[in-house]
């Protein structure tokens, strides 16, 4: 797998689509079942099927996807897909298209993105959607791995959590030992996405060169797009953490 080249302005991206998981697909979800966490998607991320009408929105490259199942069964049911183009559209319009006005109030978190001018026209890259879809569904895949080599993980259900803007679990690398395992679309501590895995307590076992982060360790975007194999390479840095916690 080979992600593509990050654009020049990365955080700039990835800032505007944290701003619309939040402020439009999460919202979106929220208005139907009170819960505002996310899903990746291929070339992309966004809700759930939820509500009566199994709704789901998702961003998928340049575009909203506003799906909708109606009817009881099988043989009476309408299914129908939305298209509506993200960039030069403002989220007042984009809200309305999938049947709501975005609450300024909306709040993920105390690290919340703030509400921008509504009526702005929204400036994205398609690519940059993209690629963060295919990162949080590497991770996804290397996270399902490690839950399941690990006898008794005890492990959380992935999230992709809109306030930080990673998808996201924790499990027991052994009884009384957790961690945080994520891909994150980057911060103010790391620009470019990486991959993390993050000890619950002080305590950092094993090799000391493997601890790179105040929090834990890191594996970044840039290490990955230049291997010949990141799900390989990225199932190698979880495990790695996870033996060392293991065994210290």
């Amino acid at each position: 797998m080979q992600f593509g080249q990050l654009p020049d302005d990365w955080p700039v991206q990835r800032d505007t689509l944290r701003y619309l998981a939040t402020h439009l697909l999460s919202q979106a979800r929220f208005r139907l079942d009170g819960l505002f966490d996310l899903v990746p998607t291929p070339g992309g991320f966004g809700t759930p099927m939820v509500g009566p009408d199994r709704e789901r929105v998702r961003l998928v490259g340049g575009s909203l996807l506003i799906e909708r199942v109606s009817g009881a069964d099988i043989q009476h049911v309408t299914a129908t897909t939305q298209v509506e183009t993200v960039a030069g559209n403002t989220l007042e319009q984009l809200g309305a298209a999938v049947g709501f006005s975005p609450d300024p109030d909306f709040w993920v978190g105390d690290d919340t993105p703030p509400t921008r001018d509504t009526s702005e026209p929204i400036t994205l890259h398609s690519v940059a959607t993209e690629i963060l879809g295919d990162w949080y569904l590497l991770g996804q895949r290397a996270m399902d791995d490690a839950v399941a080599s690990i006898p008794d993980a005890e492990a959380s259900v992935g999230r992709l959590w809109p306030e930080h803007f990673d998808y996201g679990i924790d499990l027991a690398a052994k009884p009384g030992v957790r961690c945080n395992l994520g891909a994150s679309a980057g911060d103010g501590f790391h620009a470019e996405p990486y991959m993390y895995l993050g000890p619950w307590d002080a305590a950092r076992p094993g090799a000391a060169d493997y601890w790179n982060a105040p929090f834990g360790a890191v594996l970044s975007f840039g290490e990955l797009d230049s291997s010949s194999d990141p799900l390989r390479a990225t199932n190698e840095f979880f495990m790695r953490g996870l033996a060392a916690l293991r065994s210290g």
